[in-house]
Order: C-alpha cells, then structure tokens, then sequence
C-alpha cells in the first residue's frame, strides 16, 4: 500500500511503500460478495500453533485501513469491510479456530500497534528491509505500477514515451510522482490529469478524456473487472514489491502459526480463489516466506 502526500505528513519517519490505491470504487453486481470463507474449516494442527494468549480470548485481532480498494474498503452499505485483505484475515482466522476481530485503523498505526493492540497487521503492507527489522512479515501477493489504455489502445499510448499524452491519475501517490518525474524528460510535456479518488481517473479513461491512467497493479485488475471490457492493460509491471502479513517480531510461535495458515491458504487454492473473486489472477505468492527482502 502506498500513502498519500497527506498520509505521509502523518507518518513521519514512516518507511515508503510500493503503490497506492484509493478511498473509493465503483462497485459490480458481485462487489459486497467477496470470497466465502464460511465453509474454511479450523486446521487442528496450525490452531495448536497459536499461542495461549492469542486464542485465550477466541479472536484474532487485525489491523487494517478500508480505504485502499481492492484490498480493504466498505460495502455498498457503509459499515461492512470487504476486499481481498479483509477475505484474507477471515480465513486465516477460521484456519486458526479463531474469529476474526478486524479493526479500521489509520495505516500508519498498524505496524506500531503490532502486537500490543493488534496480533496481526494485513492491509496490503510492503515489505521492506527497513520493516523487516522490527517486524515479522510473511509473503502472499506481489504488486507493482500497471498502466491501463482504453480496449484496443485507440491512441497508441506507450507507457515508455508518454510525452505529448493526457494521463489520469490519482494525487499523491507514488505514480503521480513517477510521471511528474518522467514528463521533466519531455519536449513536448504530457497533460497529467490528477484526480483525489482511483474511481475518477477510471472513469475518465473510459469515457475517453485521458489516453492512460498508471495505479497498482491490483487497483488496475479490479478496475478492469468493473469495466465490463472497455479497459486493457498495456507495458510491464515495474516497481514490483511483495506485500505480507505482520506479526510482532521475536514472535516465533506466532510467526510459525501465521506462515502455516498461509501456506495451507496457498496450497489449498483458497488464496488464488480470494484474489480471483477481486478480478486478480497475478501475482499471488504460492510460498508463505518470512521477510523475503534481502
């Protein structure tokens, strides 16, 4: 997950993350569905890892901010998360025997709640060196920056020369930063159209007003599935970086239940099947590895 310029000034001292979402998405028909995890049954011998005083009280508690769709946002109704992260700790908490306890929380707070207010943190997290020092993180998603063009790339956009192009894109993440950064190398400068919300920039590029928009690689998939075919992606994947679960470091007993949970999620097709249900079919980890950030 990447921050805002506004988050940022919060998180001072906070380490940079890898992409950015947005506070909003349009909604499909199956959007307040999500993946069910209500037939994912415990896994005695991954719960018998949990330790004592995680599992005394019968829940798991999460932090997470459900402003980063797809991976964590509110339902059509307001009130009830949904998003692959959300589906994600509801099944690690059933592999556990544990219901889950997920909690809002401003993004830059999660990781130093962990694990006094939080015993575990899973909100599209980046995992960095710098992370990796201080906390525990378990590998289970790859994203990056991805670039969408209208179906059949009407106006030949190339994410390699975008001098001359109109952009959209959402403020303050790390993809306005890049293309402000790549238009200082143009002539002919490229028009950047900058939008507060993800959904808006979706939008003028299907209605036709830019010829490109650059987010997540996930935002990018999950747009594409709300747009009902009027959207493809086009380049490479850059500035790819893996995402994990957090846990308290030094925790070894956690750390082994957690990266169990994950791997049984993995071999068992449930996490490919959580990610599909968000229209992501990329990129999913199919190894649960511990602070893989060399």
């Amino acid at each position: 997950m990447c921050i805002t310029k506004t988050l940022a000034a919060l998180a001072a001292g906070a380490m940079a993350l890898a992409a950015c979402g947005s506070d909003t998405v349009s909604a499909g028909p199956d959007a307040d569905s999500g993946y069910d995890t209500s037939k994912i049954s415990t896994v005695r011998e991954i719960a018998d890892l949990v330790p004592e005083r995680v599992k005394s009280d019968g829940k798991l508690t999460f932090g997470t901010n459900l402003y980063w769709p797809p991976a964590g946002f509110y339902a059509s109704d307001g009130t009830s998360p949904i998003g692959y992260d959300v589906d994600l700790m509801k099944a690690l908490a059933a592999v556990m025997g544990l219901k889950p306890d997920i909690q809002q929380a401003e993004f830059a707070s999660i990781m130093p709640g962990i694990p006094q207010r939080y015993e575990m943190g899973v909100s599209a997290i980046t995992i960095t060196s710098d992370r990796q020092k201080n906390f525990t993180m378990i590998q289970y998603y790859t994203v990056g920056t991805a670039w969408a063009v209208g179906k059949g790339n009407p106006t030949h956009f190339n994410p390699k020369n975008i001098c001359g192009k109109t952009i959209g894109v959402q403020s303050g993440t790390l993809q306005d930063d890049a293309i402000a950064k790549m238009a200082k190398a143009c002539d002919n400068p490229p028009d950047i159209q900058r939008y507060d919300k993800q959904n808006a920039v979706t939008q003028v590029l299907i209605g036709g007003k830019v010829d490109a928009m650059a987010a997540d690689t996930s935002v990018i998939q999950y747009a594409l599935t709300q747009a009902r075919g009027t959207l493809e992606t086009i380049g490479d994947v850059t500035d790819s970086a893996p995402q994990g679960v957090v846990v308290g470091k030094g925790d070894a007993q956690m750390s082994k239940a957690t990266q169990a949970a994950l791997q049984y999620l993995m071999d068992k097709g449930i996490l490919k099947g959580i990610f599909a249900k968000w229209g992501i079919k990329d990129n999913v980890a199919s190894q649960a590895l511990i602070n893989p950030v060399k």
